[in-house]
């Protein structure tokens, strides 16, 4: 693999590793332990979910070294994750997950290696999925994003889901605008079915069980039909800039509620934890999903900011400054207005979280970049 691809798989495969731990020291809550020692413990479903969570870490492992130590790596990983757990209450350290944790990252590698003998990323595929224009990277990473909302959708949470769509209407309606040099409205009907598509691919089956999700996607749809069909105005010429600053309100909005969420608690004295809680609490998905949901945010915060700044060609070194003190203020700012919510309040673990998931949207907006550019000129 060439050198842009190797730094790209590397930084997703670093990302990787940064949601797995969210997963399993959720929620970053310590205190000693009354015994130390593994139990064999576990059912069907945690085996199956252990042996999937580790899947992507031996894939991005091989396909950003192409070594054989993918199972090394995911042993060594989950033995390091089995022994912080000793010392949160919340958790049981199981042998058992470190066996179908190894199992899950040698599955990785093995999928790889048949996947890479059958695909190769070529300029066709780079045309295919328009990863030409920089702005459809973001409509992909808008996805899981979208993904992690719907994790845990409730009739209050809408607000949510709306300001992710209105920022995919955004920026999917002005990629038609400039596709299409001469409007019809066909391109509104094409555009519109599209976002249509993409919410669909982002919510799942859950848009079928919620009328609240279903209108909210409707909506989007109308909303993309009619900025698409907006009139052209002849200064339009750098779109990129122009859609960045018109969806990046709307995004900020987003995150600002999402990390107060809910934003109606009542106010008590200042508070804080050094992980999400300062108490033993369940480790359910219902509880986690929120976190993941925060963590894919910030990562699109820091692609967000990388992009704006993606004209003037700055190189990685000479951003990626910029971007921690930009994310590091902000996740800090955000949590000293959480710490006066009733609940765990501010979370010195989640401000780390924000910062390096910010990091990592960044890089990984660089290197797409740098990637994308050498597959169209090689």
């Amino acid at each position: 693999m060439n050198r842009t691809g190797t730094q790209l798989s590397t930084a997703l495969l670093g990302y990787i590793v940064l949601i797995i731990l969210l997963l399993t020291l959720n929620p970053f809550y310590l205190a000693l332990p009354t015994k130390i020692g593994f139990t064999s413990d576990s059912d069907i479903k945690n085996v199956i979910s252990n042996i999937i969570l580790f899947v992507p870490l031996g894939f991005f492992y091989r396909l950003s070294s192409r070594e054989r130590g993918a199972v090394l790596l995911g042993a060594a990983i989950s033995i390091g994750i089995e022994t912080i757990q000793m010392f949160m209450p919340a958790r049981t350290p199981s042998i058992i997950d470190i066996l179908t944790n190894t199992l899950g990252a040698g599955l990785g590698a093995i999928l790889y290696d048949n996947l890479s003998a059958r695909i190769t990323i070529t300029q066709g595929v780079v045309g295919r999925l328009r990863l030409e224009t920089p702005l459809m990277g973001l409509m992909y990473l808008l996805l899981p994003l979208l993904w992690s909302n719907t994790l845990n959708h409730t009739s209050d949470r809408w607000v949510l889901t709306l300001l992710i769509g209105i920022v995919g209407a955004i920026v999917l309606s002005e990629l038609f605008r400039h596709w299409w040099e001469v409007f019809d409205y066909r391109v509104s009907l094409y555009a519109s079915l599209s976002v249509g598509g993409w919410f669909l691919l982002g919510t799942g089956p859950t848009l079928l069980q919620s009328i609240s999700l279903l209108l909210t996607g409707l909506g989007v749809m109308l909303l993309t039909a009619i900025l698409t069909a907006r009139p052209r105005r002849s200064s339009e010429r750098r779109f990129e800039q122009t859609t960045l600053k018109r969806m990046f309100p709307v995004f900020i909005l987003y995150l600002i509620l999402l990390a107060f969420w809910e934003p109606t608690r009542p106010l008590t004295g200042w508070h804080w934890a050094l992980g999400f809680t300062n108490q033993v609490t369940e480790t359910s998905m219902q509880v986690l999903s929120p976190r993941i949901e925060y963590l894919v945010a910030f990562t699109l915060f820091g692609y967000l900011l990388a992009e704006w700044r993606g004209r003037s060609e700055t190189p990685l070194s000479q951003d990626l400054p910029r971007l921690f003190l930009t994310s590091v203020g902000f996740a800090t700012l955000l949590e000293l207005f959480v710490g006066f919510q009733i609940g765990p309040g501010a979370s010195l673990i989640r401000v780390a979280m924000a910062v390096l998931s910010a990091l990592f949207g960044g890089m990984i907006y660089h290197l797409l970049r740098a990637h994308i550019l050498f597959l169209l000129h090689r």
